[in-house]
């Protein structure tokens, strides 16, 4: 039977990490597994709780690395995992007892090279509800163009994702010069392989924990959907142009209702005319267009309060 690697990246979790652990060791136990995590130099508590928690768990591997973020540290776990499936999980989130057996029941069936489920969000730990007989009746959806899927309606996080090993290994994991890992990992996971969509809830995060990225960060997250278009565009110019004009067309959106929101400008700005452009005549090099976006994510109240981090470039 297949074994998965289950790959917990840690960074000040310290207050959830009893409850993400108790799930991790839930999963799958009639197959082979491994336990890796990856603590982000926390300044908490979270690595003693962690070595405290699993020192009696076989197959299970600490590593501790000075702050290089999410990317950086799934990319180490990701160097280190030697089972067949690879099952990301969240410092801050629960998963469902049956959500890496459902997900591998799904890449199974249908020859998949990753899954992407549902994340839910609580506010009270008593939110949290899980329906295992839902999950095994509902069926996935599995796109034709699983690359136009992951450019059009994106990814969640992490955690409600399950991928083929040495896929990832394959497409080179996740982006080392985008510092928020999910969007960048899924574009280059659906550019090798199909994926399966599953419409399920399999893990719940916190909703007010701003030390969550789209919660305290949201910006980050929207300027690094952005800066991941962009990288992966440079990256494969020979991917059909009407990907260019997909991604145009998300990432001038995105940018639109950003700078109205959360930014405060208007129709004097270059945004709204960048979406239109999207629309109307999308331009020949679509990266170029998408890096005009990516300023509007350094104005407003939070990269004020929590500057975009931008993660030097690798030689």
């Amino acid at each position: 039977m297949s074994g998965v690697t289950l790959l917990c990246t840690v960074y000040n979790k310290e207050k959830f990490l009893p409850e993400v652990l108790a799930a991790i060791w839930r999963q799958v136990p009639d197959r082979p597994r491994e336990f890796i995590f990856v603590d982000d130099g926390s300044r908490d508590r979270s690595v003693e709780i962690v070595r405290a928690l699993t020192k009696d768990w076989p197959n299970c591997r600490i590593v501790e690395q000075p702050n290089g973020g999410p990317s950086s540290s799934t990319n180490a776990g990701i160097g280190l995992a030697t089972q067949t499936y690879l099952k990301l999980v969240g410092s801050d989130d629960v998963l469902a007892p049956y959500a890496t057996r459902r997900l591998i029941e799904i890449l199974e069936s249908t020859r998949s090279g990753g899954a992407f489920a549902r994340i839910g969000f609580y506010r009270d730990p008593g939110e949290i509800v899980f329906d295992e007989a839902a999950a095994d009746a509902l069926q996935p959806h599995v796109p034709e163009d699983a690359l136009g899927e992951v450019i059009r309606y994106g990814v969640s996080g992490t955690s409600p994702t399950l991928f083929r090993t040495a896929l990832v290994q394959q497409a080179g994991g996740c982006d080392p010069a985008v510092f928020v890992e999910d969007f960048a990992l899924a574009l280059r996971v659906a550019r090798l392989a199909r994926i399966a969509r599953f419409e399920h809830v399999v893990t719940w995060g916190p909703a007010a924990d701003d030390t969550r990225i789209m919660v305290g960060q949201g910006h980050q997250a929207h300027h690094d959907f952005a800066l991941a278009l962009v990288n992966f565009l440079r990256a494969h110019p020979d991917l059909a142009a009407d990907y260019g004009a997909l991604a145009c067309r998300r990432a001038a959106g995105r940018a639109w209702k950003y700078a109205r929101r959360a930014a405060g400008f208007g129709w004097t700005s270059r945004y709204p005319w960048l979406n239109l452009q999207s629309y109307i005549k999308p331009p020949t090099d679509a990266a170029a267009f998408i890096e005009k976006t990516l300023p509007v994510y350094h104005a407003g109240a939070g990269p004020a309060a929590k500057p975009i981090v931008r993660v030097p470039r690798q030689a």
